[in-house]
């Protein structure tokens, strides 16, 4: 009996320990357990500014930083059906920063591809029997737009999606040679006058 009740006491004493650290540490380590952790080939911690739709936020986003771009703008999209974002583009390319657009198999219904290369900028298509799914943008070498978010009409009025703004260079330069390995892949071709309406 009394073994049964030495047990009992030593069991109670540890549980109360535990749950006193517990209870004194959730609070003062809250960063630290949502802190990012590296995985795949690094993550590291970056200022993120997330936007969520339907709503005019992820596009007030996108055009606020291409309209900040200051040295050049390398875009990879399933599709770019959105008229402001499209202008914005534009705008940007006309203060003489370098752009460059990847898409998906152009040209597709709605889509801006055809109109950004009568400006001059320099769009491919990236033609395959798998789609090529990416929606990212590389700003200036420090920062990426990366998501769900498609940059249409679409996502921004009826589309459950997501945005994620990144602060990070390191980050950018990953996004940057995915660009780069896509844009000069023998199945990325330049868009030209010809196959647009």
């Amino acid at each position: 009996m009394r073994k049964s009740f030495t047990i009992l006491l030593v069991g109670l004493g540890i549980g109360f320990m535990l749950g006193w650290l517990a209870s004194s540490h959730s609070d003062t380590d809250t960063e630290h357990r949502l802190a990012p952790t590296s995985q795949g080939s690094g993550a590291p911690s970056a200022p993120i500014t997330v936007y969520f739709s339907p709503s005019p936020e992820p596009e007030k986003a996108i055009i606020q930083r291409l309209q900040s771009a200051q040295q050049s703008v390398h875009v990879a999209l399933y599709q770019l059906t959105d008229p402001e974002i499209a202008q914005a583009v534009q705008e940007t390319f006309r203060r003489g920063l370098e752009i460059q657009i990847l898409l998906d198999d152009e040209p597709s219904r709605g889509s801006k591809g055809c109109l950004l290369l009568s400006t001059g900028i320099p769009v491919k298509e990236f033609a395959d029997s798998g789609i090529m799914h990416h929606k990212f943008a590389v700003i200036d070498g420090a920062l990426v737009i990366t998501g769900s978010y498609n940059w249409t009409t679409s996502a921004q009025t009826r589309n459950e999606e997501n945005l994620l703004v990144i602060e990070s260079a390191e980050l950018a330069q990953a996004f940057f040679s995915e660009f780069q390995r896509l844009w000069t892949h023998k199945k990325a071709r330049l868009l030209s006058a010809d196959r647009c309406p």
